[in-house]
């Protein structure tokens, strides 16, 4: 089982590989369910139906992480192109695994710069950029930068 986290890396990891330099995500949460958006400015050649298991343009043994986002969103996802940007949505049941945003992002901004998400949860905003996180030595590349990424999310 892959909690909505992990699910929010994966399509992170995806826009990544892709050469994005930008990558905007959202997390709403209300009433016990989870929209995620990911958004990004990386190129991809997609598949005839990227959400098909081994789907890939990026060579064997690769492919899953589309397929697994839509299984677990019960095919409540879409996958959309223009202007040079593409978006990925999809919803699932509340988890919980955003109650803790260090843990749920730790992995996500470990990543690399570029990277904006934004979570929205009973009526409080956290918006944290990778701009944020050099600003407040936040950056969490090393044990300071971890320590420093924690406290700025629990103060957000």
């Amino acid at each position: 089982m892959h909690d909505l986290s992990d699910l929010l890396l994966e399509a992170v990891v995806n826009s990544v590989e892709a050469g994005a330099g930008v990558i905007e995500a959202s997390v709403e949460i209300e009433d016990g369910m989870a929209r995620i958006r990911i958004e990004d400015d990386g190129v991809y050649a997609l598949s005839s139906d990227p959400f098909q298991d081994g789907s890939t343009t990026k060579g064997e043994g690769r492919g899953h992480g589309l397929f697994i986002i839509h299984e677990r969103s019960s095919g409540r996802c879409r996958l959309t192109r223009g202007d040079g940007r593409t978006q990925l949505e999809f919803m699932a049941e509340d988890d919980g695994s955003f109650s803790d945003a260090a843990a749920a992002l730790l992995p996500v901004f470990g990543m690399g710069g570029g990277i904006t998400v934004t979570i929205r949860k009973d009526g409080g905003v956290k918006k944290v950029s990778s701009a944020l996180l050099e600003e407040r030595d936040a950056v969490p590349d090393r044990a300071e930068g971890i320590r420093n990424f924690r406290n700025l999310l629990e103060g957000l």
